[in-house]
């Protein structure tokens, strides 16, 4: 198998990718086969599209300069974290773990390397639809297939390796099972990335750097060129070992309850709490569409209280309510008021994918769903 640079000058934003790839194959001596693989590397795919942003032009809102002072990043890349994905897992200092189209990426995917300065390069618009017109504009009769590809860490790993994030004419994921290891045994399980394998080959020529080569030709692949014409396989979050087995913890809180919140700051302000002092409100957002909301009661017989997430939840059912969608805890605290364990498992009555919104009075938040604050937990499947 052969892996052949193609070196070409800086692509600049509105350029044209397959034009100037085709160029630089000429100046190069090169010429793309049948049954060739053409890898191109996504930065080159996002600047060409135009998704190249000055940070200066960005305005972080409060959201962002709070997360950004949380994972200590710049508050104007956090903004473009937060429009650019669908989901925050959380972070470390310097990078954010978010979800994107079904894939994991660190920031979005957004990449500051390769960038002009003060500038950041977003994610291709479309991958696959690039991917389409690359192969079409530079395949002509030839059969041959395209890959959009990326780099990534693995988990524990130390460097990076090739991820694709498009792929036509190749079948991305080849399933092996029920093909034979070399004693006999039947494969279960295994399915072969073949694209993302071929992007990290493409990776040892690409490099990282300066190398100003955006493109290889893969020649001689063991593979089998086909017509697939389709996003990635993914598989769902709680489905995945990595993701299904951590994620148990709060996540950070990346909006669209706002006014939940509120409602339940409402709610703290009536709180009766004359003994500990310590006021919590909860709002419980049914999926009618309606809020019920209460404080917590206290009581100087400290077993007769009750919680506001428990009142929240009785004012719900007095009313015939029984489906809900999340529900906000606001406390006075220095860290987001988490529920109690009573009030964990009387929302669990309810649904384990409840969302819990977690905050406090300073504007920190955090989420999970009921499920992952009560693990394995009692209902009505242990009576049967």
């Amino acid at each position: 198998m052969q892996v052949l640079g193609i070196k070409s000058y800086l692509i600049k934003p509105g350029d044209d990718l397959a034009g100037s790839l085709e160029k630089a194959m000429t100046s190069m001596g090169l010429a793309l086969l049948d049954g060739d693989i053409l890898v191109v590397s996504e930065s080159t795919v996002a600047t060409a599209e135009g998704r190249v942003v000055a940070l200066k032009d960005v305005l972080p809102g409060p959201l962002a300069l709070s997360m950004a002072a949380r994972f200590h990043k710049d508050a104007r890349e956090m903004e473009l974290i937060l429009q650019e994905s669908d989901e925050i897992m959380g972070g470390i200092p310097g990078v954010v773990l978010t979800l994107r189209d079904g894939f994991l990426y660190p920031n979005a995917g957004i990449d500051n390397s390769n960038a002009p300065p003060g500038s950041v390069v977003l994610f291709p618009a479309d991958a696959l639809k690039s991917a389409r017109e690359i192969r079409e504009r530079l395949g002509g009769s030839r059969r041959i297939a395209v890959i959009i590809g990326d780099s990534r860490t693995h988990p524990l790993r130390l460097g990076c390796v090739g991820v694709a994030l498009a792929c036509v004419g190749l079948d991305p994921v080849e399933d092996a099972r029920g093909q034979k290891d070399l004693f006999g045994r039947e494969l279960k399980i295994t399915r072969k990335a073949v694209a993302d394998n071929l992007v990290s080959a493409a990776q040892v020529v690409m490099g990282e750097g300066d190398e100003g080569i955006p493109a290889v030709i893969i020649r001689d692949a063991p593979v089998v060129l086909t017509e697939a014409d389709g996003p990635i396989p993914a598989i769902p979050p709680q489905e995945c070992m990595y993701i299904g087995a951590l994620r148990s913890g709060p996540r950070p809180y990346t909006g669209g309850y706002d006014g939940l919140i509120e409602k339940a700051k409402e709610a703290m302000k009536n709180a009766y709490a004359p003994y500990s002092g310590f006021k919590v409100g909860a709002a419980l957002l049914s999926r009618s569409g309606k809020v019920y909301f209460a404080g917590n009661i206290e009581n100087a017989a400290s077993g007769a209280g009750i919680c506001a997430e428990r009142a929240a939840i009785a004012a719900a059912i007095a009313r015939g309510e029984k489906d809900f969608e999340a529900i906000a805890v606001v406390g006075n605290a220095g860290e987001p008021v988490s529920p109690c364990g009573i009030c964990r498992q009387n929302l669990m009555e309810f649904g384990k994918d409840i969302l819990v919104i977690m905050a406090n009075t300073k504007g920190d938040a955090v989420t999970a769903t009921v499920s992952d604050l009560l693990p394995r937990a009692f209902t009505e499947r242990c009576l049967k």
